[in-house]
């Protein structure tokens, strides 16, 4: 019933806004943006699914089920922006050949262990953290933009939860990605909700979120939540 009413509250904000944006609206680059994001939320996706399939760690299912969501938000933009959608139903298929090579790869690391498994969800986060910074600093469009802010907001919540999940059996994560000081304000930030009545992704399921992070590990992770529950 929460994913039909959140799938509903996506769908009506979309076409609220239906009027004042267009294709013809958009720059090649948005175009492709949205098509990028929407193969990247299935990578996490799939990766995810066959982790949890893998190692049975509940952090991976609940993850999983936030990025059909946000999969779910990119496709209505596609579709209110008449943009040909690029997501292969098949598990672990992608149109883009780096995306591809993502998966084969990731999936492969990820099965050697459940550490490295928990190392390839931070790794997948920093990629789409990265990817929405370049993408947002691109954009012009307002409801993009909303969509994109959740997007970001949810891949911060999730390197917290790997992050969080490391540390609990002794390991540090180091970014490969992002710069040690972006990284270290996002970990050390606290639990990120969706954002207001004017965003087209409503992530509120979430209102009596808590931390959950012993204070052992709060030096690199303030406030980080460790993979229980349901995540943006």
């Amino acid at each position: 019933m929460k994913t039909l009413i959140t799938i509903t509250l996506i769908f009506i904000a979309v076409t609220s806004f239906s009027t004042k944006s267009t294709a013809t609206d958009l720059t090649d680059a948005e175009k492709e943006g949205l098509q990028l994001m929407r193969e990247e939320e299935k990578l996490a996706h799939d990766v995810y699914i066959f982790l949890y399939d893998q190692w049975g760690l509940p952090a991976f299912r609940n993850i999983s089920n936030a990025e059909t969501r946000h999969f779910d938000a990119v496709g209505y933009l596609l579709e209110n922006f008449e943009i040909i959608d690029p997501a292969l139903s098949e598990m672990g298929k992608f149109q883009n050949k780096d995306i591809t090579f993502l998966y084969d790869s990731l999936t492969q690391k990820g099965s050697e262990s459940m550490v490295e498994a928990l190392k390839v969800g931070a790794f997948i986060e920093e990629f789409d953290i990265a990817d929405l910074q370049k993408l947002l600093a691109l954009n012009n469009d307002s409801i993009i933009e909303g969509v994109y802010q959740n997007l970001l907001r949810g891949s911060n919540n999730h390197l917290r939860a790997f992050t969080g999940q490391l540390e609990s059996r002794g390991e540090i994560y180091t970014p490969v990605i992002l710069e040690e000081t972006v990284f270290q304000e996002i970990v050390q930030g606290r639990h990120q909700m969706g954002g207001g009545s004017g965003c087209v992704l409503q992530e509120t399921n979430c209102p009596n979120q808590q931390n959950t992070m012993p204070a052992r590990n709060r030096n690199r992770g303030k406030g980080r939540m460790r993979g229980q529950g349901r995540w943006n």
